[in-house]
């Protein structure tokens, strides 16, 4: 071996050692900001006219990269060092992965918007998979081995396996466009498949995984209305998939739609049950941290309760073809209680104090756009429902994804003047 390959190899080991959760959490924090400025580039574009960009294109940059570049790394994080213990997350293969989830995340925001689903977006998505897949199969290994509780082993790993059936649908997304398909059922399909084992199974499950974890370490005890909770939910991932596709018109479709409806009925009365004896919030410290909780689980009831409405034929059609509602659903979900959990589980670990002072400026900014932000596609979905929708909401939004920029970017420049252990 020459001596220059075993110079950057060492170097690669040496980058690798000095990589640990702080770092993780950070660069994720900053890839929040690119989420937020290509965000605030679609609601640009929808207002003026701007030739050199392909509005479907930064779409696709803008998902693809919320998912893994924000959301992905930055529960991928989490599940490794909250839920492993010292032996299994030193393990150098999780700083592979996270480099790979990282590469690929970048290489995705610059891809898609020049070609949309071409050859190097494809390739960089494909590598963002295969990091989830490599994931998959050491986690759950290392998971099962930790000796969790078996609640805390259920809810993770049916986390990590949603993650990876959720890669039908960029894969067969990828064959669409690239095969030039006209398959508009394939196509439909594909992307609520997707969508549904993320937004349902692996955002939500890692985040009740990462919750039970909490509540475990501060408690010592699951209370059987968690576990109960908990197993609802994790049976309820598949039959509620079919709540997507009722638009087929297939009776077995139906049957296992209600069936999915059943349980998370059930999983929210042990839920209520959960939060009215032993509210999670209550053991948290920091008050930011306990408000930002508060949203991310209010955020949680709305998104199941309108998941559970679309059993009922007029609504769906009305949600499913009402653009400004389906936005502010995921972005529900995304925002509302993806984003506000793990600000709130920063602000509890001190990622927004400064020695004794608490530096909450930019995470009020940025939750305040996220909150302004539903309200108005609430009220332009309710518009165009029936009829009275102003083209007003459209400078609205894009002054609030102005404010949501802002706020993200405040986030990742004020960790660059915090320095603390974790």
């Amino acid at each position: 071996m020459s001596v220059a390959v075993e110079t950057v190899l060492a170097t690669c080991c040496l980058f690798l050692c000095m990589m640990h959760k702080v770092f993780w959490i950070r660069l994720a924090l900053i890839n929040l900001s690119i989420v937020a400025l290509l965000g605030l580039t679609l609601r640009t574009k929808i207002i003026f006219s701007i030739p050199f960009l392909d509005y479907r294109n930064v779409l696709s940059t803008h998902s693809h990269f919320a998912f893994a570049g924000w959301a992905g790394l930055a529960l991928l994080t989490l599940l490794i060092y909250n839920l492993l213990p010292q032996p299994l997350l030193a393990k150098r293969i999780y700083q592979w992965i996270l480099v790979l989830v990282e590469v690929s995340s970048l290489g995705m925001a610059v891809s898609f918007p020049f070609e949309g689903y071409g050859l190097f977006s494809v390739f960089f998505s494909s590598l963002y998979i295969f990091a989830t897949y490599v994931f998959a199969f050491v986690f759950i290994k290392d998971v099962l081995a930790a000796g969790k509780d078996r609640t805390i082993t259920l809810l993770s790993i049916t986390a990590v396996i949603s993650l990876v059936i959720s890669s039908i649908g960029p894969f067969s997304l990828s064959y669409i466009m690239i095969s030039k398909s006209s398959d508009s059922y394939l196509y439909r399909d594909s992307i609520y498949t997707f969508l549904h084992f993320q937004y349902n199974g692996f955002f939500t499950l890692s985040v009740l995984a990462l919750v039970t974890q909490f509540i475990a370490t501060r408690t010592g005890v699951i209370t059987k209305e968690v576990k109960k909770f908990a197993q609802l939910m994790v049976a309820s991932i598949v039959p509620s998939l079919f709540l997507s596709l009722l638009w087929h018109n297939n009776k077995l479709f139906y049957v296992l739609a209600i069936c999915g409806c059943v349980l998370l009925i059930m999983s929210m009365y042990y839920f209520l049950a959960f939060i009215r004896t032993n509210n999670p919030s209550v053991l948290l410290q920091s008050q930011l941290a306990k408000r930002l909780f508060q949203l991310a689980f209010l955020s949680f009831a709305i998104k199941t309760i309108l998941h559970l409405g679309t059993i009922l034929p007029p609504l769906a059609n009305a949600v499913y073809g009402d653009r400004p509602v389906i936005i502010g659903f995921l972005h529900l979900v995304f925002l509302g209680f993806i984003t506000f959990y793990i600000l709130s589980y920063l602000a509890e670990q001190g990622f927004f104090k400064r020695g004794e002072r608490n530096v909450h400026f930019p995470v009020l900014l940025f939750s305040a756009g996220i909150i302004v932000n539903e309200l108005l596609l609430g009220l332009q979905g309710l518009g165009v429902l029936f009829k009275t929708n102003s083209y007003l909401f459209n400078w609205l939004l894009w002054f609030d994804s102005i404010l949501l920029f802002l706020g993200a970017v405040s986030i990742a420049l004020s960790q660059l003047f915090i320095r603390q252990a974790h």
